[in-house]
């Protein structure tokens, strides 16, 4: 065989062996599955609380860098991190967090009126929320989901800090797969909306009127 036979015997050799490997990486996968991130306790009416003169506006979250992204997180030992292939959320929760969180503070009818402060709007208190954790801890499966943030309530007039609190709220699993972490990961989520509401509406009453 001259070389430049063997030449093109190597190169079908390497075509075919990389057709093979996009079939075993691409062909089987399974197509990936978006989830909404829910609050649980939003069909459940609130009671109703005294109405207040005050506006809150809540700022857009932060979230910390790793979270900051579609992919679902796992952990399955401590300080290491891991992210699901097939399962991603809709949207970054930080963006999902604000509409969720936006829509408590509305329904329990505490403020003379809620906003983002990206809308045109004038304010007396302004409400920061950063998401430090936002995992499905697997450690000990099926595991437990895991979310912890910072709230930060800040006097908009005098540009003080009214009080600042770090949560945190878990949910264990039924199974150890994504759809199961997802569940508990939405019910982490009411959780923590339940105990950061209320809250934040009884520092701002602290605040007084205006």
């Amino acid at each position: 065989m001259n070389r430049n036979a063997i030449a093109r015997a190597a190169l079908a050799a390497v075509t075919i062996a990389a057709a093979g490997c996009a079939s075993l990486i691409g062909g089987d996968a399974p197509p990936p599955t978006f989830y909404v991130w829910q609050d649980p306790g939003a069909s459940v009416p609130a009671p109703q609380a005294l109405p207040r003169t005050l506006t809150l506006l809540v700022a857009p979250t932060s979230t910390a860098t790793f979270y900051d992204s579609q992919r679902i997180a796992f952990s399955r030992e401590a300080g290491a991190r891991g992210q699901y292939q097939f399962a991603a959320w809709t949207e970054r929760p930080g963006r999902r967090f604000d509409v969720l969180l936006l829509e408590r503070l509305e329904r329990r009818g505490a403020f003379a009126q809620v906003a983002s402060t990206t809308a045109s709007v004038r304010g007396d208190l302004v409400l920061a929320v950063s998401l430090l954790d936002l995992y499905h801890d697997d450690a000990k499966p099926p595991g437990v989901a895991r979310i912890r943030a910072t709230a930060e309530l800040t006097d908009r007039t005098n540009r003080a800090l009214v009080a600042r609190r770090t949560m945190v709220a878990e949910a264990a699993l039924a199974a150890d797969h994504a759809h199961a972490a997802v569940g508990a990961l939405n019910v982490a989520l009411g959780r923590l909306l339940d105990e950061l509401v209320p809250w934040v509406e009884a520092e701002a009453g602290k605040a007084g009127p205006r």
